[in-house]
């Protein structure tokens, strides 16, 4: 299956443009789950909701939905990874309220954090639950030479843990001024493509200049149909430099992939359509 979303699914930049006109705040992840599939859901890095925030985000998307909530930066930046065992498993068991919807969890790693400390991270990769789908994203320069690639790619494929696909190119590639603050935030680390487990989480940060985005998005259908066609589920999540963009290039990258492999109609396809037209199936999902 083919999931595609975003960072959030409440930028007030969307207002009367993704989201329809006048729609009221508390009901933006209801209409965001009639256009996208998926949603990283990036507060969790900055701190955990409530049971019951969780509860609602469950009531208000269907169970074909997926969240990819990213682990806190407590955890991940503070801490790193050092004596959180009470603060992963109070995280793990909010986030396990999504039930069905729960997709992969996003371990994202500071870029302090080095190949030296591999250990650390076997160690608390061997102590999650095995119930969850996690995904890792390394950003320290170091983790890209040969031998640490390898030595990674080992410690995550002996815990069932996949690593985060990270194409940081687009943005910084771009000549764009709005492309600066994206550049200055965003490691510019090698493309690794691998898929190690049965999901993939690719992390796409685009150019804010839609034509600039062509060529890279007609590279990533071809992996991303012969993944699928190896069973595989993909997790596209875009970020755009101007996040106004950002559910247009989701769209774009689902749009040019069904053209050449057979994939459910995108729901936001349907959410255009007049009410009347509407089909029963999206109209009950909610």
């Amino acid at each position: 299956m083919l999931y595609v979303g975003c960072a959030v699914w409440a930028y007030d930049g969307w207002a009367n443009s993704f989201f329809p006109p006048g729609l009221p705040k508390d009901e933006r992840l209801k209409a965001y789950a009639r256009r996208l599939t998926a949603v990283e859901g990036n507060s969790t890095f900055y701190a955990v909701p409530s049971l019951n925030a969780v509860r609602n985000w469950a009531e208000q998307t269907p169970e074909s939905f997926r969240f990819s909530p990213k682990f806190p930066r407590a955890i991940t930046h503070t801490a790193q990874l050092k004596n959180v065992s009470a603060q992963t498993a109070s995280f793990i068991g909010v986030m396990h309220v999504l039930g069905p919807r729960l997709g992969p969890l996003m371990l994202q790693l500071p870029p302090t954090f080095g190949p030296t400390r591999l250990p650390v991270l076997r160690d608390y990769l061997d102590n999650l639950p095995k119930d969850i789908q996690v995904a890792v994203e390394v950003r320290h320069p170091d983790w890209f030479t040969p031998e640490n690639d390898a030595k990674l790619d080992e410690a995550l494929m002996a815990q069932g843990v996949s690593r985060i696909v990270f194409d940081v190119r687009p943005a910084h590639g771009s000549d764009s001024p709005d492309a600066i603050k994206a550049k200055e935030r965003k490691p510019n680390v090698p493309l690794v493509v691998k898929a190690l487990q049965k999901s993939v989480v690719v992390r796409y940060i685009s150019s804010p200049v839609a034509e600039e985005n062509d060529a890279y998005l007609s590279e990533w259908v071809p992996r991303v149909v012969d993944w699928l066609g190896e069973g595989r589920d993909v997790y596209f999540y875009a970020h755009c430099p101007l996040e106004e963009l950002s559910p247009a290039v989701a769209r774009d990258l689902y749009r040019r992939v069904s053209a050449v492999t057979a994939l459910p109609p995108l729901p936001w396809e349907d959410a255009e359509k007049p009410p009347s037209q509407q089909s029963m199936t999206q109209l009950s999902l909610f």
